[in-house]
């Protein structure tokens, strides 16, 4: 099989190679006789030779193996190491907590330990965060500077987090992780889905790939939605929406990665039918594959499994849910995006690869997609907020048991464990506490209002449990990647540049331009933007068009994009949109520099680069009010949006940084000062 990765979240296409692997595999089968008969030949006429062989072969092996037993370092780190990732918590919140008594558990290790905001990276993306917090580097050494790249000789997009080409997956971070250099003195780790691990590396342990592990269609994520509404199927985002004509009985289908053919036009999706019968209770009975169950409305399925045929020779196996919106009087049915199966994963989603199956075995099938919570599918009223806080308790209930099935049999080395749902409760629960945020209403319901702070809990008591599970000899990591704010106006910056004259559209009579940079008269173009807050010069001998020649021009057009930016004022809330502008020089250092955008925007709280400009989009005005149910979010100025770090030793740094937690731990496992240098750390050790 053969995989074609295509253009941000599109997936794959799979080419079956049925003929002609046929044909080799009788050619083959055909040659065999003659080989086996040649060989059986040689060996009858050269007994005595062969059996000479064999021998110093046997005892050549026994004699290296002996060696390298005796001549073995034996390792002698018997400490454990345990690092809690708790994704976005803010210190703006988690203080106050504390300070009611709320977070005894974390009130408890900043009494018996430390604790100390924590600067993030710029930017202040999770991807980038957890890579500078897994190396130790910052993104112009370990190359992931944003959700977003572009490929400067053709100005096509991608996305960052996984990169299949040459039809397999290949390592997204640049350099090397922790794990990696606890590897290298025998030093065991387990990493639990941590941002940016797929494929999983090889290492002295066992991982478990997070962020960047694709569905089975290859996207980030693509739910399937059955509907009787009259609604635009044409403009929906993150899924593949249907309308349908509702009747008693109905074929619809789950739908799985696409197969090739000559015309890539052509190219379908492979279909797995299933029925649905509407009962007279308003639930619904699904058949499909020898599955049959019901379903009631407002209710998530259990895991269900499909197996999709590629071809005569493979199959690509899956697992999904189902949740029926409703079924009286009209008929919506949610799909989740279907899931590789941890049992059976057609790309390599752990090391060692059954580790994936062995972690099924002992807590239960669970998502292995990287970005597991189906925002999107709330932010389009596919599902409600009920039905995600459903799918974001499963979520923390599986992460929660793969961290207590490996603390129970952790004897030494380190364990890294990720929750990411304190994130997804922050984007999307925000709105019912910023009265300001245009979403706001007095009347909302009471429950969402204490959603955020009640998530805070339940990182409180996986805190407590973790506490009771170690000893005051074992060393206690817990951080955030960074802190959370609310999100109330969208930027579209690609209008800004066009307003101001640095971008023209093909056609000067229009007022919009598409997503993916498809509208754009680049010789006429000086700047465009893409990703979370990146600004790039269209400059010559770069970009296939580039028009602003590189040095002085290039120098002059950043210090003047720069001061323009500054000053941008939104009259709505009389605030400043922008609180600083980054030059690429100015906060990334090492070799992949180069590919980073020329300028990052460092936005005020409350304005955040828009879901357009980050596909390249240039929509019509230069900023709107945030309508989304993504409410809350973390893409602003890093200064302005610090993480927290607690730990049971005492930090001695004064102003911890993310990138601090590697050469701390290198620390820890006897790596030297030589040793420490070496590796090019842009960190200082905690304690």
């Amino acid at each position: 099989m053969i995989f074609a990765y295509i253009d941000p979240g599109s997936g794959y296409t799979i080419f079956t190679l049925g003929g002609w692997l046929l044909t080799a595999l009788l050619g083959f089968l055909g040659i065999f006789p003659f080989i086996f008969k040649k060989g059986f030949g040689f060996i009858k006429n050269n007994w005595k030779l062969f059996l000479i062989i064999i021998s110093i072969t046997i005892v050549s092996g026994i004699i290296i193996w002996g060696a390298k037993k005796m001549f073995k370092k034996e390792n002698v780190f018997d400490k454990k190491i345990i690092i809690v990732g708790f994704d976005g918590l803010s210190p703006d919140i988690i203080e106050p907590m504390m300070q009611q008594g709320k977070l005894p558990n974390f009130s408890r290790l900043r009494a018996n330990g430390s604790y100390s905001k924590l600067s993030t990276t710029n930017p202040s993306q999770s991807p980038v965060a957890w890579s500078g917090f897994a190396t130790g580097q910052n993104p112009g050494k370990n190359g992931l500077f944003d959700f977003i790249i572009r490929d400067p000789n053709t100005y096509k997009l991608d996305l960052s987090l996984s990169n299949i080409k040459n039809f397999r997956p290949n390592r997204v971070i640049k350099s090397k992780c922790f794990w990696q250099y606890a590897s290298s003195k025998k030093v065991p780790s387990v990493i639990i889905a941590c941002p940016v691990t797929f494929p999983p590396d090889k290492i002295y342990g066992k991982m478990l790939s997070g962020m960047g592990v694709p569905d089975i269609l290859g996207t980030e994520g693509t739910f399937t939605f059955y509907t009787t509404e009259d609604i635009n199927t044409e403009k929906v985002t993150g899924g593949k929406v249907s309308r349908i004509k509702k009747s008693p009985y109905m074929i619809l289908n789950l739908i799985g990665p696409k197969i090739a053919s000559l015309n890539a036009k052509d190219n379908k999706n492979i279909q797995v039918p299933f029925s649905v019968t509407i009962k007279e209770d308003s639930s619904i009975e699904i058949q499909y594959q020898n599955n049959q169950f019901r379903l009631e409305p407002g209710r998530w399925s259990s895991w269900k499994e499909v197996v999709f045929k590629i071809s005569p020779f493979k199959k690509i196996k899956g697992i999904f849910k189902f949740y029926l919106v409703e079924s009286q009087p009209g008929f919506k049915l949610y799909i989740s995006p279907i899931n590789f199966d941890p049992r059976d994963p057609f790309f390599k989603i752990s090391y060692p690869t059954d580790y994936s199956k062995e972690l099924a075995q002992n807590i239960g099938l669970y998502h292995t997609q990287g970005m597991p919570m189906d925002t999107w599918a709330v932010n389009e009223k596919r599902l409600s907020e009920d039905a995600l806080l459903e799918q974001m308790n499963e979520d923390l209930k599986e992460k929660k048991s793969m961290l207590d099935f490996e603390l129970n049999r952790l004897k030494k080395g380190i364990l890294f464990s990720y929750f990411e749902t304190s994130d997804i409760a922050q984007h999307m629960f925000w709105r019912y506490t910023d009265k300001d945020h245009p979403l706001y209403e007095d009347t909302l319901k009471q429950d969402y209002k204490d959603t955020i702070r009640s998530w805070y809990v339940k990182m409180d008591s996986i805190l407590g449990d973790v506490l009771g599970a170690i000893s005051n000899d074992d060393i206690l990591i817990v951080l955030s990647d960074h802190g959370f704010n609310t999100f109330r106006r969208a930027v579209h910056l690609n209008s800004w540049l066009k307003e101001n004259g640095y971008l023209k559209l093909k056609d000067p009579s229009q007022k919009s331009g598409g997503e993916l940079l498809m509208d754009i008269d680049w010789s006429n173009t000086k700047a465009y933007a893409i990703g979370f807050g990146g600004i790039y010069i269209n400059q010559e001998g770069r970009e296939r068009y580039g028009i602003v020649k590189p040095g002085q021009e290039t120098g002059l057009l950043k210090k003047e994009l720069a001061e323009k930016l500054k000053e941008w004022h939104d009259d709505k809330y009389n605030k400043k949109v922008i609180n600083n502008v980054y030059t690429r020089e100015g906060i990334f250092r090492g070799p992949y520099t180069k590919n980073a955008p020329d300028l990052y925007i460092g936005f005020n709280i409350g304005y955040r680069a828009s879901w357009q400009t980050a596909l390249g989009a240039v929509p019509e005005n230069t900023m709107e009010d945030n309508l989304k149910k993504w409410s809350g979010d973390h893409l602003f100025d890093p200064e302005l949006i610090p993480g927290i770090i607690m730990s049971n030793k005492k930090i001695i740094k004064k102003s911890p940084s993310i990138y601090d937690i590697v050469p701390t731990l290198l620390k820890a496992m006897g790596f030297s000062e030589k040793e420490l240098k070496a590796a090019d750390l842009d960190g200082e050790i905690l304690f």
